[in-house]
């Protein structure tokens, strides 16, 4: 791959080497974050449809509670015609919504330090 020194001037002519160096960098970039995201399971498959028998697995609750849990209507999810949808990703970050803050973080600002 073809680098670009840092001291050389932009020109006209080196225009298309200096385009070509960034689209290099990017496609680099890219390719890296995309193995962070698919190694911390954050990837774009998390976005897919599952079915309740997946969302018991993920959640640790049996069938009967989560669809109890759909008719008060405090889980994410889907229903098209007779047909219910969840997406991971929405499920985590509902799980993530719901943390409780520790005592420190709870108490942190109303303690005072003499």
């Amino acid at each position: 791959m073809e680098t670009l020194n840092d001291k050389e001037e932009l020109t006209l002519q080196n225009v298309p080497k200096a385009v070509n160096y960034l689209i290099n960098e990017i496609a680099e970039m890219r390719a890296v974050l995309t193995s962070i995201e698919t190694g911390l399971g954050l990837g774009a498959h998390k976005h897919s449809p599952i079915g309740i028998e997946r969302v018991c697995e993920i959640l640790d609750l049996t069938e009967r509670t989560v669809k109890k849990m759909m008719r008060n209507n405090t889980i994410p999810y889907y229903k098209v015609e007779k047909k219910i949808y969840f997406f991971e990703d929405e499920l985590i970050k509902w799980v993530e919504k719901s943390r409780i803050p520790t005592f420190d973080e709870r108490y942190a600002n109303t303690r005072k330090r003499y």
